[in-house]
């Protein structure tokens, strides 16, 4: 199979009529050349001695003779390659096929297929980058929906719930690299929970009560400053009230119990307990519900689950802020 490509390939065709250009010159050159010494071999018949006639006579022969069969080797040739080729003996498609009208053919045909390669890898390129378009169009449709989705988060309590160390919030810079919002984050995330759930999620996620807080100066290497908190909920329109402190609790539960309000609450582990935090960590109180607190904890899902009485804030409590729409 390789030796009949290589028959149906122009370089390698040239390569063979030069051969057979060559073969048809010597087939010219050496009669040529045999009769100019038959010449010379005739001119002694005439000024020679008659004794050599005999001798140059038969050399003429043999020279005519071997002119004539050089002559007619390439027809030689041809003759039997072609009868050979009728026969069946497709291998002579070589000798046959070198020929400057099949050359032109055959350099045609390559072109042509060289133009239809090109143009197939041109289009298997654009259907490659349609493919990782599509690719990356899904991807970005899959990455939207998971956003939404984690941003959703689901109600918990009553509120619109974020988790600072869940997607896709655990991962995003906190402030001028002192850490993620997973690590420093719950006072954006726990603002971002009281925003949304007054005033709807776009525009008041995490990051974007991160970036809020922390243009305002409100993010620190330990964490964020209370009052920006609070600043960034009354720049959204939000009715703020406080700081205020635990004295207040009898306060903190009538609002609360009215469920028009919601109270951003900053602990610290004073008590040695680590109830809700071993350091400061600040959270959502969501309710009253049988004289306990509902809550919305943004780092611990499972503390959502149950409510908690007052013991549970006693000695921790640093302050909080009351909020509410109107």
């Amino acid at each position: 199979m390789l030796f009949l490509n290589a028959c149906e390939n122009s370089n390698f065709l040239s390569t063979i009529l030069l051969l057979k250009e060559i073969l048809e010159v010597i087939s010219i050159l050496v009669p040529i050349i045999l009769i100019v010494m038959l010449s010379i071999q005739l001119g002694k018949i005439i000024f020679g001695d008659e004794k050599i006639i005999p001798g140059v006579l038969k050399s003429v022969v043999t020279k005519v003779v071997a002119a004539v069969l050089v002559f007619f080797v390439p027809t030689f040739v041809n003759l039997l390659l072609t009868n050979l080729n009728q026969a069946g003996f497709s291998t002579t498609d070589c000798w046959l096929n070198a020929n400057n009208s099949s050359i032109a053919e055959f350099k045609a045909v390559e072109e042509a297929k060289k133009i239809a390669d090109k143009e197939a890898r041109g289009r298997e390129s654009q259907e490659a980058k349609d493919e990782r378009e599509l690719l990356e169009k899904l991807r970005e449709e899959a990455r939207k929906e998971n956003e939404k989705e984690a941003n959703k988060n689901g109600k918990v309590n009553g509120v619109i719930y974020y988790n600072q160390c869940e997607d896709p919030w655990r991962t995003m810079k906190y402030g001028n690299n002192y850490g993620t919002i997973c690590s420093h984050g719950c006072g954006p995330t726990s603002s971002a929970v009281i925003a949304s759930t007054f005033l709807g999620e776009t525009g008041h996620t995490p990051k974007d009560a991160e970036a809020w807080i922390c243009s305002h100066g409100g993010c620190t290497t330990s964490g964020t400053v209370a009052g920006t908190n609070a600043s960034y909920l009354k720049s959204l329109g939000l009715n703020v009230t406080g700081p205020h402190y635990w004295n207040e609790y009898d306060m903190l539960v009538e609002k609360l119990a009215t469920g028009d309000y919601l109270a951003l609450i900053l602990v610290h582990n004073n008590t040695g307990r680590a109830i809700f935090t071993s350091g400061g960590h600040y959270f959502v109180l969501t309710g009253i519900e049988d004289g306990e607190f509902t809550i919305a904890q943004v780092s611990r899902r499972k503390q959502n689950d149950q409510t908690w009485p007052k013991t549970a804030f006693n000695g921790d409590v640093a302050n909080f802020y009351m909020v509410s729409k109107n």
